[in-house]
């Protein structure tokens, strides 16, 4: 017997505190197969670092939200015109992870509908050559967790800009995404379909071999999986503060010069040393801004509230508090 499980939430703090628990804790009698949707959303792998990989002014203005999965990989971005889809199942000890095992049924769902795909040697779901899915296993307690992405008629445009890869330098911090050139599944479709006849599509397709049933939670599930969404997946904690220790140095032009910063970042997102260097300085003063933003998370709330009792002008000319903030964090 398989479950079947379909989110109506695209909420992927919701979403992806919804998987981890029923990974965690639900029983099931074989397999479960998983599908959901998140909302212009960018997803970091468990050991990446936001900053690294995101193009975080933009991804600000736009309003998009970034959050950290519980398993490794790289960077994606969800919107309506992409499926999620997690596969989860018991294992024992001796298990080895095998990528292609999960490929095969989404191809086989692929092929049904006259698109030739494949699974290439970093485990991701091409169409001649172009990507459309990215994925990511793991196992823990005698249970595997596989999960990956399907663009069927994604914002191409908006994922380059937002995943664009930025002219600071930073040194350690995570692992790097590998960039590479995507496509969506709806351009290769002999007919074309819509995103949610292509969800029916691929649960009746998975489900085709053997008897499925969906899984019901209740109540009681639910609350749990909100009290996990709000403690872990909503927090700047995990979604940024769970990057590895970093370096980081970055220069913005502005009115009468530029200026400089050179950041060293602990593991918990707390700014270990800083230095503030460039044309629009007030001579000698520079340590002691320095001085009050050691030791402070690279959070929002936090910077501001360290430069909301100091006078940035004097410091620094020609530049306001919210654009020092929007310096060092984006």
């Amino acid at each position: 017997m398989m479950h079947l499980y379909y989110s109506e939430s695209t909420d992927p703090y919701y979403n992806l505190a919804l998987e981890e628990y029923i990974f965690a804790n639900v029983k099931l009698d074989k397999g479960l197969f998983m599908l959901w949707q998140n909302d212009n959303t960018v997803v970091i792998g468990r050991n990446q670092n936001a900053m690294k990989e995101i193009d975080l002014h933009y991804a600000s203005k736009m309003n998009t939200r970034i959050a950290r999965r519980n398993t490794g990989g790289g960077t994606v971005y969800h919107d309506l015109g992409n499926l999620n889809y997690s596969f989860i199942q018991d294992c024992d000890k001796r298990y080895s992870i095998d990528f292609k095992q999960f490929a095969v049924p989404i191809l086989d769902a692929l092929k049904q509908l006259g698109v030739q795909a494949e699974c290439n040697h970093r485990n991701d779901l091409v169409i001649n050559g172009r990507k459309f899915s990215g994925t990511a296993q793991t196992v823990k307690n005698g249970r595997m967790l596989h999960h990956g992405t399907l663009l069927f008629d994604s914002d191409l445009d908006f994922v380059r800009k937002v995943l664009a890869v930025k002219d600071e330098v930073i040194q350690g911090g995570g692992v790097k995404s590998v960039r590479s050139q995507v496509t969506n599944i709806s351009e290769h479709l002999p007919k074309s379909m819509s995103v949610n006849q292509f969800c029916d599509h691929l649960m009746a397709s998975i489900s085709a071999k053997e008897t499925a049933v969906f899984l019901q939670l209740d109540e009681k599930d639910y609350k749990a999986i909100e009290a996990l969404r709000d403690s872990k997946y909503r927090t700047w904690d995990w979604t940024y503060g769970k990057a590895p220790h970093y370096k980081m140095q970055k220069v913005r032009s502005h009115e009468g010069g530029s200026l400089a910063i050179a950041m060293n970042v602990a593991k918990n997102g707390i700014i270990d040393s800083i230095t503030i260097d460039g044309d629009l300085l007030w001579s000698g003063n520079i340590r002691q801004l320095e001085k009050l933003l050691t030791g402070k998370r690279l959070k929002k709330d936090d910077l501001q509230e360290v430069l909301s009792y100091c006078e940035i002008s004097d410091y620094i000319t020609n530049l306001t508090p919210q654009e020092l903030l929007e310096i060092l964090l984006y």
